[in-house]
């Protein structure tokens, strides 16, 4: 029988039941030991690996659509349909509120040292914040909603994807730094490679597209 018709044993450990609408986005500590989801009941919840309930985070006024947990795991953010990240302690507490987008948010992503933050949103901005919440830049240039955003591993420079077909490279102080155009359509993903030498982006062009860093000029000295 060939490999690909086979059928995988059973692998599920745990259902993580609670949210009242769709679930759309999850992150997992980098411990490995607890885990958060994001929903459009407009909460976030916190789970042990077993699947075990340990917090409910409330307080945003629309969907949930994005989560992110810093490198230590003391603190996650979240980012909201309702113009709002939220940033909160690893039991659930809240920490900070995060405001000046001018819509709703589709992204958010931590720094790898987890001294700041970036999320992104409908107003076609993205936005860096200190980690305590207050506001460092505001990335403008795109056209479109900013739809993406991923981080550096050495947390110098950051990408960000949008509707408009491009990705802007930016420095970690909010400069700009390249546009890479070629998409024929909107774009709803970028990442980052660990040793931060490529990036990958995909869209609505049918299409994903690798990129090399060495395009992307350094940020000056």
């Amino acid at each position: 029988m060939p490999l690909w018709t086979r059928r995988p044993p059973d692998r599920l450990v745990s259902t993580l039941t609670g949210h009242g609408e769709p679930v759309v986005a999850a992150a997992i500590a980098p411990d490995g030991s607890w885990l958060a989801t994001a929903s459009l009941d407009k909460t976030a919840r916190i789970w042990s690996a077993e699947g075990t309930a340990v917090a409910t985070l409330t307080g945003h006024g629309e969907a949930v659509v994005a989560v992110a947990i810093a490198p230590d795991g003391s603190w996650l953010a979240t980012a909201s349909g309702d113009k709002t990240a939220r940033i909160w302690s690893a039991e659930g507490t809240p920490v900070a509120t995060l405001t000046g987008h001018g819509d709703g948010l589709t992204a958010v992503a931590i720094a790898p040292d987890g001294s700041w933050l970036a999320t992104a949103g409908w107003d076609k901005t993205a936005r860096i914040w200190n980690a305590d919440g207050t506001p460092r830049a505001t990335l403008t240039g795109h056209a479109d909603t900013v739809y993406a955003v991923a981080i550096a591993p050495d947390g110098t420079w950051l990408a960000t994807a949008s509707w408009d077909k491009t990705v802007r490279i930016w420095n970690a102080d909010g400069t700009p730094r390249a546009i890479l155009t070629g998409h024929r359509n909107w774009l709803g993903a970028v990442a980052i490679a660990p040793d931060g030498s490529w990036l990958a982006t995909a869209g609505g062009d049918k299409t994903a597209r690798i990129w090399s860093a060495d395009s992307v000029p350094p940020p000056p000295r």
